[in-house]
């Protein structure tokens, strides 16, 4: 017997249209200014006004908890439980484990409640118009970058000088925005467009012309992150934009479509190609890159070469070709394995997600100084919350993609692609901040209240047979 998605869409919301276009416009205010600096009062305005109303739509579908596809809610639960259990018992500095309790912690449950309400509207009101919303607002903090480079590069030519808020230079501080909070809040936006194109390619009743008026949009999202990577110099975000489009290849040579086997492995050679020009193009201009190996044979040397330990106070070493090695390879590479061996020997973590590998160095290396981050976001939330809480962190996010091939079209795929992106960008980023790791939480929430579509279905299915 064959269920029309119609019919399965026969259960009426219990949360009124007006409630859920308030979320949405609550998460584009907040997703517009999440990254940027000297709005403290809009983003709290929004995090409380968005978890006030998340927290209404979660007592409306609390019965959806009680169902199998309610278990990435449950080891969100889990993690917060042990962030509470390792400040009471395990901490290594209790007081200033409880100064970021207040803050980061209390940050991530609010957006827990707004991102996990949010998601359950959304996901029972199956409304196209709202996923363009929300698409919308993830395309906010690229467009205003690329705002602000035009203004800033080539006002000057028409006389107008940009004011400090709408530069994108370290002397506009303090309206500096670091290029590592740039990736996390910009690239999901990016593996979606991908996956959006995906989805054109393989709808048959477009023809040429109507599926490139219709991938226009995600073309140019795709374009304008590019631009940002290029002018800020992200090597890790063409690396990620490189896997992104990895995957997006795979899909569509190898996933079932509506087109032949030679219109997909043309589309797939395109893709490879434009990419493969982008990074050759990124990567003749960028040096590091061409030294990546030779540097990282002196990086693996930690205790012959202990520069790392002083980020650069005492220089940096020369490798195999008498050159002197590149900071952002070397220190990257010995504070990844440095950050590793920390993490084995201390399997419960430090405590403190912004600072716990510091903590920790100086623990072991007492002479070391000036360290932060590791730059890889999952080793310091091992390091800050222990392996235990990075497990639940995986398995929410892990299980959420497995879960996204059974939400139909667009959620599934919105799912799917924003946490692949965010499980690539947490590998070598500087991502473990407060504003970065509650978005983390955000879109872990976010993507556990979409997938409970499944159970809704399910219900419906039910009833009708």
């Amino acid at each position: 017997m064959i269920i029309s998605n119609a019919l399965l869409g026969q259960q009426k919301p219990k949360v009124p249209n007006w409630v859920i276009w308030v979320q949405c416009i609550a998460f584009v205010a907040l997703y517009a200014v999440w990254i940027l600096p000297e709005v403290v009062g809009v983003r709290n305005t929004t995090l409380i006004v968005g978890a006030l109303f998340g927290a209404y739509v979660i007592f409306q579908y609390k019965e959806l908890f009680l169902k199998k596809n309610a278990f990435p809610g449950y080891f969100l639960l889990m993690l917060f439980a042990w962030a509470t259990l390792h400040l009471l018992f395990i901490s290594h500095d209790f007081n200033a484990q409880w100064r970021e309790y207040l803050r980061i912690w209390k940050y991530a449950v609010i957006g827990f409640i707004f991102a996990l309400g949010l998601g359950l509207s959304l996901a029972m009101s199956r409304d196209k118009k709202y996923w363009n919303v929300i698409y919308f607002g993830m395309c906010i903090p690229v467009t205003i970058y690329v705002v602000k480079f035009l203004l800033t590069t080539y006002g000057p030519s028409f006389g107008y000088i940009a004011p400090n808020y709408l530069q994108i230079y370290q002397s506009s501080a303090p309206f500096y925005i670091p290029k590592s909070d740039y990736i996390p809040f910009c690239l999901p936006a990016l593996a979606i467009a991908l996956g959006e194109i995906k989805h054109i390619l393989q709808t048959k009743q477009l023809n040429m012309f109507a599926s490139l008026w219709k991938m226009l949009p995600y073309l140019v999202v795709i374009f304008m992150t590019l631009l940002l990577f290029y002018v800020q110099t992200m090597k890790n975000g063409f690396l990620y934009v490189l896997l992104c489009v990895i995957v997006f290849v795979g899909f569509l040579l190898f996933e079932k479509s509506t087109k032949s086997i030679r219109q997909r492995i043309f589309l797939a050679l395109a893709g490879v190609l434009i990419t493969s020009v982008v990074m050759f193009v990124h990567v003749q201009q960028n040096a590091p890159w061409k030294a990546l190996m030779a540097d990282a044979k002196i990086a693996i040397q930690l205790d012959k070469y202990d520069n790392w330990k002083y980020n650069e106070r005492k220089g940096l070493p020369k490798n195999e070709f008498g050159l002197q090695v590149f900071g952002t390879n070397y220190q990257r590479i010995a504070w990844g394995i440095a950050g590793t061996q920390l993490s084995l020997e201390n399997p419960l973590g430090y405590g403190l997600i912004e600072d716990s590998f510091s903590k920790l160095a100086k623990e072991k290396w007492p002479d070391s100084v000036d360290l932060s981050h590791t730059h890889s976001g999952w080793l310091d939330i091992a390091l800050a919350i222990g392996l235990p809480g990075l497990a639940l962190i995986l398995m929410t996010l892990l299980m959420l993609i497995w879960q996204s091939f059974q939400v139909s079209y667009p959620w599934g795929g919105f799912v799917f692609w924003s946490l692949l992106s965010i499980l690539f960008l947490w590998i070598t980023t500087e991502a473990a901040q407060t504003i970065t790791f509650v978005g983390l939480i955000f879109w872990l929430s976010f993507c556990t209240g979409l997938v409970q579509e499944q159970s809704c279905q399910s219900d419906s299915l039910r009833k009708i047979l």
